[in-house]
């Protein structure tokens, strides 16, 4: 049995009527041959499913299937014929299309058997534009090493981080430096709030506080110490009874090999060594990441074209889902228009600039022909069968790169293109 899906040369006639940025509108006409043919492979279809009294599943002669399901038959008919001559719009007018073409105009009621059959359709397209201002970018190099500032920076975070508490002598009293332990209860208007006591809490005195007040009340304290105080929140007055516990001060361990044989190292030396080593790969990573933000900021400025706003619309919907669901405790299906349209906005930007950047480094692929082939595509997998790590297999990895050929390959186009664009820029 065959099923109808294209059609015949000469069976659809196309014209285009308008053009606007990376929207195309065509009239199509689907001829009469077209509209019978799929007529006669639309009745083929319901027959191989219709029952009637009498006859077996599929068996029902084609003539009594044309007058007992004629709705279901046109219902076929004009689907079949509406996606043929879709195609092969498509293919006479030769567009580029990146997105589902949609109905514009049509009048359902003219589709019948043996009658032309007509429609306007809008479909989205690749932009056209000459790429350009590609070579000769130029580009701020950032160091790719760490200065012994940095280093030392880390180390103190590191030190911080190690740092233990230690009870203060007695007699001190608190102040901006120490960790004061407290615990309070305490009212609302009058009335007891257990929301507004704790037990045990340690308070840096060095960073703000949540409860407005403590800190500022404590000061000058020592351990064993009780303070009544009030503040305000809102219309409301809230006064705490607290006690003092113990006072701390964090002790930082010293910088010397002691530490270092702590954190694993030998000496000293060998730990600043590998901190030093650790930050100059950070640094040349973000060096590297600049620098491809500098050229990708350059291209877009150079490159001003409409972009297909289906595919604008898609990609943003796609990645405010994405940013909701991760970012936020909100569910994406259940937000509100003004809170879709906040996020719509937030993200449209980001996504419009992706989209540029792919068609610009595509232009740059095509005019210099830097698309990756087939064998970058092999040199690619057998770098990584030789770089693969233990927990994945020769066959996971040729399965993944098989799976994936279209998407490294692309990547692969894209490494080129950037490359290309680096030996070509000039830095300062």
């Amino acid at each position: 049995m065959s099923i109808f899906k294209t059609a015949q040369t000469g069976e659809v006639k196309t014209k285009q009527l308008s053009k606007e940025g990376c929207r195309v509108t065509l009239s199509v006409e689907a001829t009469p041959a077209l509209i019978t043919r799929s007529f006669q492979d639309a009745a083929i279809q319901v027959q191989s499913r219709a029952q009637m009294q009498g006859f077996r599943a599929g068996k029902v002669p084609l003539d009594l299937v044309k007058q007992n399901f004629a709705g279901h038959i046109k219902e076929r008919a004009l689907d079949m014929a509406v996606k043929a001559a879709i195609n092969a719009a498509l293919s006479e007018t030769k567009l580029d299309a990146v997105a589902v073409p949609t109905l514009t105009k049509a009048d359902f009621n003219t589709f019948d058997d043996g009658k032309a059959f007509t429609f306007e359709m809008a479909v989205d397209v690749a932009p056209e534009f000459d790429v350009t201002g590609y070579k000769g970018i130029v580009i701020t190099k950032k160091s790719q090493t760490a200065t012994d500032k940095e280093v030392q920076e880390n180390l103190d975070r590191v030190l911080d981080a190690n740092a233990r508490l230690e009870s203060a002598q007695e007699g001190a009293t608190i102040d901006d430096k120490c960790y004061a332990v407290v615990h309070y209860t305490g009212k609302r208007n009058g009335a007891d709030d257990y929301k507004l006591s704790a037990d045990s809490e340690l308070i840096d005195m060095s960073a703000p506080q949540t409860m407005n007040g403590l800190a500022e009340a404590i000061k000058g304290l020592k351990k064993g110490d009780v303070k009544d105080y009030e503040t305000k929140e809102g219309n409301d007055t809230l006064s705490f009874h607290v006690t003092v516990d113990e006072i701390k001060y964090k002790k930082v361990p010293a910088l010397n090999d002691d530490f270092a044989k702590d954190m694993g190292f030998d000496t000293l030396d060998q730990l600043k060594a590998k901190v030093k080593e650790n930050l100059d790969a950070e640094a040349k990573r973000a060096a590297e990441r600049d620098e491809v933000t500098q050229i990708e900021n350059a291209l877009v400025a150079a490159n001003t074209f409409e972009l297909p706003q289906s595919l604008v619309e898609e990609y943003t919907e796609s990645s405010l889902h994405n940013f909701v669901h991760s970012m936020t405790q909100l569910d994406p299906h259940k937000l509100t228009a003004e809170q879709h349209k906040m996020f719509a906005e937030r993200i449209r930007p980001s996504v419009e600039k992706d989209l540029r950047i792919g068609y610009i480094i595509h232009a740059i692929a095509k005019k210099e022909n830097l698309q990756a082939t087939e064998a970058d595509w092999q040199a690619e997998l057998d770098k990584s069968l030789t770089d693969k790590n233990k927990q994945a297999d020769d066959k996971q990895i040729k399965t993944f790169f098989s799976e994936r050929k279209d998407q490294i390959i692309a990547t692969l186009t894209e490494r080129k293109v950037f490359d290309f664009l680096k030996k070509e820029a000039k830095y300062n």
